[in-house]
């Protein structure tokens, strides 16, 4: 007869000792991927805290990418939603535009985008944003100093001086920027229509002293001055001598300005948000004043700071500080050849760097008259 096989107690004890440790190990194990798991939320609740805090980007990290590819060196309205160039392209001429350079925090962006919303809603045409790139990329918003202009090679450095120097002696201090109202304004050609944000008079009026000093050196240089047929022109539109008027010039710009024969163009002023090819009807005036009221509201509390003036020349930013009367260059881009900048940014010839003429009201909507 065979003998049977009869486990041990001591191998029920191994057993049993390691059925307990395999389930304290199973334990263990969740207690740890539990630890991990709330330890990586945790990891991940103040990395989002952490990102909603941080400070926004300097100006002069912005400026470092401001240039854009060259898609053509010739007017194509097809790679560029049907836009057409006003000013023509001088080969040669560095194009330049004087401009407030304004990013928008996460929370104005929303807003500005839903008041935009409110608008594409109508269905009326298509309706292009300023806020955003074709790639969705936000972009800066700008209030313009002066029009498209251009300068040769040999004339443009004296330019920046000369403007930088007028900025310097100007005694002009940061200040706060706020809204007044919304309208739709066309360009000098009636080409494209303007979808833009009025501007309040800043306090010790800074915007028309800015204007009227970019616009007094810009005279000088021989170039159109912004907004020409609503001011006198103090010198006439000359060719400017790149040695013979700066040296003149430069003892005007030395003197601190008193601002004695500054025009007020305070309905001038604007930031343009969106664009469209086909006029407003006073229809869609009235309906953009009924559906944008809420909207609007709350992008009147919002300031902008303005610290410093931006001078764009060629694929050049250069940034002067009105607190410390300094300028500085932020781009890798070469200095010897001209660009063509044909641009969905407030650049040279950029929508929003195209003139933008100020309608009757400027706290209401109105397609006003453009000045000639």
């Amino acid at each position: 007869m065979a003998l049977v096989d009869y486990t041990s107690s001591d191998e029920d004890d191994v057993d049993d000792d390691f059925d307990q440790k395999h389930q304290h190990n199973e334990e263990d194990e969740k207690n740890i991927t539990t630890k991990t798991s709330n330890s990586n939320n945790l990891k991940r609740k103040r990395s989002i805290s952490c990102s909603s805090e941080l400070p926004p980007l300097p100006s002069k990290f912005h400026d470092l990418y401001a240039s854009t590819v060259r898609n053509s060196t010739s007017d194509d309205p097809s790679l560029h939603g049907g836009r057409k160039r006003v000013i023509p392209h001088i080969e040669g001429n560095w194009p330049t535009h004087i401009y407030i350079e304004w990013y928008p925090s996460t929370i104005e962006f929303r807003l500005l985008s839903s008041l935009i919303s409110k608008v594409v809603s109508l269905k009326r045409f298509e309706i292009q944003t300023f806020l955003t790139s074709d790639l969705g990329v936000p972009l800066p918003l700008h209030v313009s100093l002066s029009r498209a202009i251009g300068f040769s090679k040999d004339v443009k450095d004296s330019f920046l001086n000369s403007f930088e120097q007028a900025i310097k002696s100007s005694g002009i201090r940061p200040f706060e920027i706020g809204f007044s109202g919304l309208a739709w304004v066309p360009n000098y050609e009636k080409t494209r229509w303007f979808l833009v944000l009025r501007l309040n008079i800043p306090k010790s009026n800074a915007l028309n002293k800015l204007l009227h000093v970019s616009n007094k050196v810009v005279e000088e240089f021989g170039q159109p001055p912004l907004y020409a047929d609503s001011r006198a022109s103090e010198y006439g539109t000359k060719i400017a001598h790149p040695s013979r008027d700066v040296k003149n010039f430069k003892a005007k710009t030395q003197q601190k300005e008193n601002f004695v024969d500054m025009v007020d163009l305070s309905k001038a002023f604007h930031i343009s948000i969106a664009w469209t090819l086909l006029p407003p009807g006073q229809e869609l005036i009235e309906a953009t004043e009924r559906l944008t009221a809420n909207e609007l509201i709350r992008v009147q509390e919002i300031q902008i700071q303005t610290k410093e003036i931006k001078a764009k020349i060629g694929n050049v930013t250069y940034a002067m500080s009105l607190a410390f009367a300094t300028t500085r260059r932020s781009s890798k881009a070469s200095e010897d050849e001209p660009t063509v900048c044909v641009s969905t940014t407030l650049k040279i010839s950029s929508p929003r760097a195209e003139r933008v003429l100020p309608a009757e009201k400027p706290h209401g909507f109105s397609t006003g008259p453009t000045i000639g």
